[in-house]
């Protein structure tokens, strides 16, 4: 197993510029998580990673050695997209040990590999099977069978599960932490899923137009993000953003004149102008609140239920609640926003507070 290490690395498609100076280390056993919207970088990253693309500047290493110029062949690294690749005329079996049959192992070390490799992914009764005769997950687990197989140094997977319905995603999110557990190997995984970032990674890395925005562990982003564009990617449903002014070191006023005050540390100058954030989850109920508004929309969804709210602004919050609301649209509300939950970017965006 080995660390990867990106130094400075630039990749550009004639003049156009899509990996802009990234630098990153991850650790030995580690599980990185590339998240960010389409076009951002993130599968090109981890093409370059992969020798799939060739980087036009910077350094690449894993395990300490660069491989910057070598082909995907001699970067003992293992690749596992959305779409499954198994050859359909040949069995789970044969799928699973085609790479270590091409690379000339003798026979009885491929058979002892596939059957490892379907133990510990729960195929062994699906070997003589054709590609075929298996559902959309049970392949998407062949396609990582024949990954395994190769031992790499380290897995890279470009949105494996893209492709599967919402249950199957569920269960192979569940296979994929599991097997990271098993395997104790280097992982680098993109995806656009919100809940797949949030459980499966030991550290997110955010890409917004060929950059890196912000790196950590899922809940440093989810509580203390770097700016703007974190504050609205991380997170499902997404923080809720208001207009406002500073008045005082942590007062803030609304644009319908509600006032905040903010209990988190603020990190910098507090401008005239700034972005307000809350999260549905902290805002609350409150007959003396503050904040008021008009429920638009109930979504109740069982176990929680989501409230469109309508401020006198002209701007809609989204609240959220624990179990059925009792609350019926058109109804009025006062809000209150918790203090220690509010977050207070710059009018370039800059996050002003952390958590104490």
């Amino acid at each position: 197993m080995a660390g990867i290490i990106l130094r400075s690395v630039h990749k550009s498609f004639g003049e156009v510029e899509v990996i802009r100076g990234v630098d990153l280390e991850i650790e030995d056993r580690e599980f990185v998580v590339f998240v960010g919207p389409s076009g951002c970088g993130k599968s090109t990253m981890l093409r370059l990673i992969g020798g799939l693309e060739e980087a036009t500047d910077g350094q690449i290493l894993i395990g300490n050695k660069d491989v910057t110029g070598l082909p995907p062949a001699e970067r003992s690294l293992s690749m596992v997209f959305q779409s499954y690749a198994l050859y359909p005329h040949k069995t789970v079996r044969d799928n699973m040990g085609f790479p270590l049959k091409m690379a000339g192992e003798p026979k009885e070390q491929v058979a002892a590999a596939v059957q490892e490799a379907a133990n510990v992914l729960q195929l062994g009764s699906l070997l003589d099977r054709l590609p075929k005769e298996l559902s959309g997950g049970q392949r998407q687990r062949v396609a990582i069978g024949r990954s395994i197989v190769r031992a790499p140094l380290a897995f890279l997977f470009d949105e494996p599960l893209s492709n599967l319905d919402a249950a199957l995603r569920v269960q192979m999110r569940v296979e994929i932490a599991r097997l990271h557990r098993s395997l104790r190997s280097t992982m680098i995984y993109v995806t656009h899923d919100q809940v797949e970032a949030m459980t499966l990674a030991h550290r997110i890395v955010v890409f917004s137009e060929g950059q890196i925005e912000q790196i950590g562990p899922p809940l440093e982003l989810y509580e203390n993000p770097a700016n703007l564009f974190v504050a609205t990617f991380i997170g499902s449903p997404m923080m809720n953003i208001l207009s406002g002014r500073g008045f005082g070191r942590e007062r803030f006023r609304l644009e319908d004149g509600s006032e905040l005050k903010t209990h988190r540390t603020l990190t910098g100058k507090v401008e005239a102008a700034v972005k307000v954030g809350i999260r549905p989850e902290h805002i609350e109920l409150d007959e003396e609140g503050p904040v008021c508004g008009k429920v638009a929309v109930v979504e109740r969804l069982g176990a929680d239920s989501f409230l469109h709210v309508d401020l006198e602004a002209g701007t809609t919050v989204l609240v959220r609640q624990a179990g059925n609301s009792n609350l019926e649209e058109e109804t009025n509300v006062r809000m209150r926003f918790l203090p220690e939950h509010l977050h207070i970017f710059n009018a370039k965006g800059k996050a002003l507070t952390l958590n104490t």
